[in-house]
């Protein structure tokens, strides 16, 4: 027979009864899961802003090497006419012994009989002996005389600079009829269009194609009309001097020549000017004959995508040229403070220059 003594002995240990959390015990726990809580959301939420931030950035640099590359190839190809070194030696639009049937023509609106003095555009794109030239934000995009004809895609971003390039393609091409052509030899050569390569050339003559382009900055996108791009114009086929856009959100294209102004030239940049200044702007006095552009000093002005909501981009931008004060978004800004920005340089030497 079990006693009570035998009983008690039989219980497992701990089996007593015990009290639970008190009402005070858990408002205290909560509190601190609060505190934890928040604590958490507030280092996830600087942790996005951080990241959209670093991403932004990134990707205004990744966009500013793009448009520098997009470029400087063509600036260090300038005055490059395949095997013939002396564009003068390339009869030109105005040159009586030029190909009949080789014309230019817009994609936009061609300004060109406006011009003083009256030119076509043929003329213009085919200068040869013009390899590299800006327009100049104070003279205008359709200044008369030193702007370029062909009119933007929408409406040229005030404040920024267009810049011509023109050389030949870098390798050799195969003829193609409507594409403008140059064949060259060492003393020669012939621009040409209708797929036959010219005769009475060497057997080390080449053909390539003629490349002109004109890079500038329009107030509109391709996919967004608020938002500012680096546009380019370029020939194709059928003598079509095509707009396309390059990338978007460039904001600002500033352009200086560095001239060597030394009689005889001696190669050494000897200051920095704008496209419109005395000494390269055959249009006014103080032209300096013999002045020779040998680099291009470029500085560009770049824009995130989209707004960053309590943010403010207030700096000055100073630019080669002049200086950029971005302004609060409105009617007539075309510089809105609740973007990121970023501004490059960058120098490049002309190897045919030299």
């Amino acid at each position: 027979m079990f006693t009570i003594h035998s009983i008690q002995a039989l219980k497992r240990p701990g089996a007593e009864k015990q009290a639970g959390l008190t009402l005070i015990e858990l408002m205290i726990a909560m509190v601190i899961g609060v505190f934890l809580l928040i604590g958490t959301l507030t280092v996830f939420t600087q942790s996005r802003a951080n990241f959209r931030v670093s991403d932004s950035v990134a990707r205004l640099q990744e966009n500013a090497r793009y448009a520098l590359d997009a470029i400087e190839p063509g600036l260090r190809l300038a005055r490059f006419w395949g095997r013939n070194a002396e564009p003068g030696s390339i009869p030109g639009p105005t040159d009586p012994s030029f190909p009949v049937g080789i014309n230019v023509t817009c994609d936009t609106i061609d300004s060109s009989a406006g011009r003083i003095p009256p030119t076509t555009y043929t003329a213009w794109t085919l200068n040869l002996l013009q390899e590299i030239w800006a327009v100049d934000e104070t003279s205008g995009y359709g200044h008369p005389t030193l702007g370029i004809p062909c009119s933007p895609a929408t409406a040229a971003q005030p404040q920024s600079d267009a810049l011509v390039v023109r050389h030949a393609s870098g390798q050799p091409m195969p003829t193609i009829a409507g594409v403008i052509q140059v064949h060259t030899d060492h003393l020669a050569g012939e621009l040409f269009n209708n797929g036959a390569v010219p005769v009475g050339y060497n057997l080390l003559a080449q053909t390539h194609n003629a490349v002109i382009n004109v890079y500038y900055i329009d107030q509109s996108s391709d996919l967004d009309p608020n938002t500012p791009s680096l546009r380019i114009k370029t020939l194709v086929n059928g003598g079509i001097h095509e707009d396309q856009e390059l990338i978007s959100g460039v904001e600002n294209l500033q352009v200086q020549f560095g001239v060597d102004t030394t009689n005889p030239n001696d190669g050494i940049v000897d200051r920095y000017v704008d496209a419109d200044h005395n000494i390269i702007n055959p249009t006014t006095p103080g032209t300096i004959a013999n002045a020779r552009i040998m680099s291009i000093r470029l500085w560009m002005l770049m824009r995130a995508d989209a707004q960053e909501n309590g943010f403010q981009d207030r700096p000055t931008y100073t630019s080669p040229d002049l200086v950029i004060n971005t302004c609060a978004q409105g009617a007539g800004c075309n510089y809105p403070d609740n973007f990121r920005r970023l501004a490059i340089s960058k120098t490049i030497f002309l190897r045919n220059n030299r």
